[in-house]
């Protein structure tokens, strides 16, 4: 009797993952007919029906979904002994693919980039910015090793640990430069011209939550998911705009902007870590996710310090 191949057992859980053999044999390079070949080898040799054939696809029996919990362990066992024996063999080499979202890439990645980069030069690291759908998305096709994103909805084939939660902090443009050290309150502020990112970004919701619910006044929303033109449209206009508060370390001491942490009551975000759940990370790739993460707590740290601690 044929024993169950490394390989088969990928094509199987590419196959849970994307609910399709179709879509799962595009993202293991490979033929339809080869990827329901070997599922079918698979199914044979356990004597259980792993996938029930739907209209839109495939979707797990129970045995499937008994046999997924167990395969994407054994899948990371695989990885984690391939990592030892690269460790042993003292062999530093490969690529790190990162999922960084401009709430991080402004003020946080460039100098931990820097610090890691010239402690393994011979790492080659590919950072893709993006907002949270794209990144989630692209780590449960397993195109990165790892994201960091704010808490929402993870699809199938992710796994998760939790980084830190950061305050949310209203933005307005202080044109004149004089001094404002008095704080606005967003729940009775008079209305506002805020810009804001799309539906889809994952922070939104929270935000739409807290402007219907707490806010005295109807403000203005202009959506746009962009970083730079919402600091250009704050600098040059009358606009105000919600960011995370490690997002804004770099206008904590900006005379052209007034940072007022939203409080009484607080609206927060929570950040979270998530890897491919059938793939284990590498040693180097965990030494960058340390190295991004503590950045990232420390970031927290000093918003909270500012904004909470100071007098008010």
């Amino acid at each position: 009797m044929k024993n169950i191949k490394t390989q088969q057992l990928r094509y199987f859980v590419a196959v849970y993952n994307e609910g399709s053999i179709t879509a799962a044999a595009r993202m293991v390079n490979a033929t339809q007919s080869g990827v329901s070949m070997q599922i079918r080898e698979v199914e044979d040799y356990l004597g259980l029906s792993l996938f029930e054939r739907v209209s839109s696809g495939v979707v797990p029996t129970k045995a499937g979904e008994l046999i997924y919990r167990r395969a994407t362990r054994i899948l990371r066992e695989i990885d984690e002994l391939q990592n030892d024996v690269m460790q042993h063999k003292g062999q530093e080499h490969g690529m790190i693919r990162a999922g960084i979202m401009p709430t991080f890439a402004r003020s946080i990645l460039a100098p931990t980039l820097m610090a890691f980069s010239e402690k393994h030069p011979f790492i080659e690291v590919k950072i893709v910015e993006g907002y949270s759908p794209t990144l989630t998305s692209r780590v449960a096709n397993e195109e990165l090793d790892f994201a960091i994103v704010p808490v929402g909805a993870l699809p199938v084939g992710v796994r998760s640990s939790h980084v830190d939660t950061d305050i949310e902090v209203l933005v307005e443009g202080n044109r004149d430069g004089g001094a404002r050290s008095d704080y606005t309150n967003l729940a009775s502020a008079d209305p506002l011209n805020l810009v804001l990112p799309g539906a889809t970004n994952a922070r939104r919701r929270g935000i739409d939550q807290y402007l219907n619910t707490v806010c005295a006044s109807r403000h203005a929303i202009l959506e746009l998911d962009s970083m730079m033109a919402t600091f250009d449209l704050l600098d040059k206009g009358n606009y105000a705009t919600i960011l995370p508060g490690c997002m804004c370390i770099s206008k904590f001491d900006d005379p052209n902007a007034k940072l007022s942490p939203i409080l009484d009551p607080a609206l927060t975000v929570d950040y979270i870590l998530i890897e491919p759940a059938a793939r284990a990370t590498s040693a180097i790739a965990a030494e960058f996710e340390d190295s991004i993460c503590t950045a990232i707590r420390n970031g927290c740290e000093r918003g909270r310090k500012k904004f909470l601690n100071s007098n008010r």
